[in-house]
């Protein structure tokens, strides 16, 4: 499917949702409204109170013909509209109210919010990849990445209250207990490379050109390529995993033997024993899982390519916080 235009234009029929329980969310709902009112055509405005009024909120507007749906909170609100979104017309825009904001700075939303909203109101329009994971709580996008181990833990420990407290702090705070509380699984992962057998205590399935805050898994990741990003990081040591970190912030994974670094279409992940899921920030299910990559399936309003990978983060438009938004619903692309 393409869209007839290259460039949105003020004048589309735009509906403005936002999570109040995103950081910033309630507080963001507001300001952003008046913003956007005075911005471009704005029909339509609701402050989501729970995941299923997002749901009902984003299908409606797609069935009503919307041509822009303007999302506000962080990555688990943004990935579940996604997944309503995906193979429509409708097109995507994001105002980041959540603490990492990783898609936001993947798409080098300007951190300005006057520049922020002139880019929602006629700024270009960009087919993205999606990820798609399929498992035992059925299957769902995701935006960014789909981890195992030490990040699932620490999901489970950054609860929404803690988010709203120390925003990017309560990472340091709860990383250390998240390591001590991981312990080491085996792994099969099957891709068209071939099938890798390993211990590991994180394992990454990456979509899209960032994974957390403005770290990338490689200096050709894109969210335009077809591919997924597969790697381990570290082995079953916590002096493994923290030196295979170090090179994923420096960039030198992708050559660093110890992460099994892959870029492939899909990928079917199996441990022993089962362990939980993190899609985009939320706990979804248990492995096994299997991922592949949905080519173009979100339209989305962003800056030219160029100006993502290095463009100024958006998280301070609103503040940060994390989502208390469950998983998207299952079904198939």
């Amino acid at each position: 499917m393409t869209l007839p235009t290259e460039r949105a234009a003020p004048e589309w029929p735009t509906v403005w949702l936002a999570n109040p329980a995103s950081r910033s969310g309630r507080a963001g709902y507001a300001v952003w409204r008046e913003r956007l009112a005075g911005a471009l055509n704005l029909v339509a405005a609701t402050l989501c109170e729970d995941p299923t009024a997002l749901d009902a909120a984003v299908e409606r507007a797609v069935g009503d013909g919307i041509r822009r749906v303007i999302v506000g909170g962080g990555d688990g609100t943004v990935s579940r509209a996604a997944d309503r979104l995906r193979g429509t017309p409708t097109v995507l825009g994001v105002v980041p109210l959540g603490t990492g904001n990783t898609f936001a700075e993947g798409l080098g939303l300007p951190h300005h919010p006057e520049a922020l909203a002139a880019v929602l109101a006629s700024g270009p329009v960009r087919r993205l990849d999606l990820g798609w994971v399929e498992g035992s709580s059925g299957a769902r996008v995701f935006l960014n990445s789909v981890t195992l181990g030490v990040s699932a833990r620490l999901v489970a420990l950054l609860t929404a209250e803690v988010k709203r407290r120390w925003g990017w702090f309560a990472w340091p705070l709860e990383v250390r207990r998240a390591l001590a509380e991981t312990p080491a699984v085996l792994a099969r992962v099957a891709s068209p490379d071939g099938v890798e057998v390993f211990r590991t205590r994180q394992l990454v399935v990456a979509n899209g050109p960032t994974i957390a805050g403005p770290i990338h898994p490689s200096a050709d990741s894109s969210g335009q390529d077809g591919l997924l990003e597969v790697f381990r990081l570290g082995g079953p040591s916590s002096y493994s995993m923290l030196r295979a970190a170090w090179h994923l912030v420096r960039g030198w994974l992708p050559r660093d033997r110890e992460a099994r670094f892959r870029r492939v279409p899909r990928v079917e992940v199996a441990t022993d024993p089962p362990v939980p899921v993190d899609v985009d920030g939320d706990l979804w299910g248990m492995t096994p899982i299997a991922c592949r990559v949905l080519p173009g399936a979100l339209a989305v309003l962003a800056p030219a390519p160029g100006g993502g990978r290095h463009g100024r983060r958006g998280r301070r438009q609103g503040g940060g916080g994390g989502d208390a938004d469950g998983p998207g619903g299952p079904g198939g692309p």
